[in-house]
């Protein structure tokens, strides 16, 4: 007489037939596989032949059952590493030059690159002509056109207004300012003309708050931003 671990037996042996003759997804039968297992128990009904037919079985679904892979995050991963090595060149760079005036930091968590400019080595008070000196640190960055970034240039000033000179306020004064640079970055072919943007924010986001002539020199500056886009995301870009 058949006991119910050999009719069991004989409809997994059914299922396995069903399964080798069509395409199944593999979880589901991993599923119904364990499913089988726990309704026979831990084997203290099945035989050594039946067991080890149930163990082969689970075995082969182990192997085809696929590995899945994020290609998301190893671009991610990879991006990181390329602006980390990013930073540390431009650091190397700008140390060799003896410039302590310039700011280099890197946000992991944003992925970008911040480099900062005050006034005084870029610009002449309420001018938007970049210094000889200032032309020659901007070469530094020659190969950002290489890169997969989005690079912004913005203009700040300090809270305190204009009087005289041809801008007539610090809205004017930032945005000419960043032009100037982005323009000399293209000259240079630093940067591609599709990949950096100008902008001017004013005295809208202050270094230092407080009404000093410290705070306001902090506040007089430049920023260069190097956000990373990856190789997809700046081809997707370019196509807008």
């Amino acid at each position: 007489m058949a006991t119910f671990a050999d009719l069991m037996s004989l409809l997994m042996a059914l299922f396995v037939l069903l399964f080798a003759m069509s395409s199944v997804d593999i979880v589901k039968y991993k599923a119904v596989v364990e499913s089988f297992n726990e309704t026979l128990g831990n084997g203290d009904e099945l035989t050594p032949e039946q067991t080890s037919f149930f163990q082969s079985v689970q075995q082969g679904i182990d192997a085809q059952t696929p590995v899945i892979e994020n290609p998301q995050t190893d671009e991610v991963d990879k991006s990181t590493r390329e602006m980390q090595s990013l930073y540390k060149q431009l650091q190397s760079s700008f140390s060799l030059l003896g410039e302590q005036a310039v700011k280099i930091e890197f946000a992991e968590q944003s992925n970008q690159i911040k480099l900062v400019f005050p006034e005084q080595i870029a610009f002449d008070a309420g001018r938007a002509e970049l210094k000889p000196h200032f032309v020659v640190l901007l070469r530094k960055l020659a190969d950002l056109k290489k890169q997969p970034l989005l690079v912004k240039v913005v203009g700040h000033t300090d809270s305190r207004s204009i009087t005289g000179g041809r801008f007539l306020n610090n809205w004017e004064l930032s945005s000419a300012r960043a032009s100037s640079v982005v323009a000399q970055l293209v000259k240079d072919e630093c940067v591609r003309p599709e990949q950096v943007q100008a902008i001017g924010v004013a005295d809208t986001q202050p270094i230092d708050k407080s009404q000093t002539e410290q705070a306001f020199a902090k506040n007089r500056r430049v920023e260069i931003l190097l956000l990373s886009m990856g190789e997809q995301n700046e081809k997707m870009a370019m196509q807008h």
